[in-house]
């Protein structure tokens, strides 16, 4: 193995940013596609569902327990 280390030259540099760049374009655009937006907004309205069911089950396990301590 060599001890010195590679020399980076300034069109290493350039490549590298420029497919970063294109890199970011191209999520930049998969983003917009109306499929995903389609499927981010069904996924929130499934965690909303599921947030007010579990409240809806705790507040009726709560008034279950009341109602058992009440009968004893």
């Amino acid at each position: 193995m060599d001890d010195q280390p590679a020399v980076v030259t300034r069109e290493d540099l350039e490549d590298g940013a420029r497919r970063i760049i294109d890199t970011l374009s191209n999520t930049g655009e998969g983003m917009t596609n109306p499929l995903f937006l389609k499927s981010m907004g069904t996924a929130a309205m499934m965690g909303v569902v599921y947030w007010v069911g579990r409240r809806k089950g705790r507040r009726k396990i709560k008034r279950a327990i009341s109602e058992l301590a009440r009968m004893v």
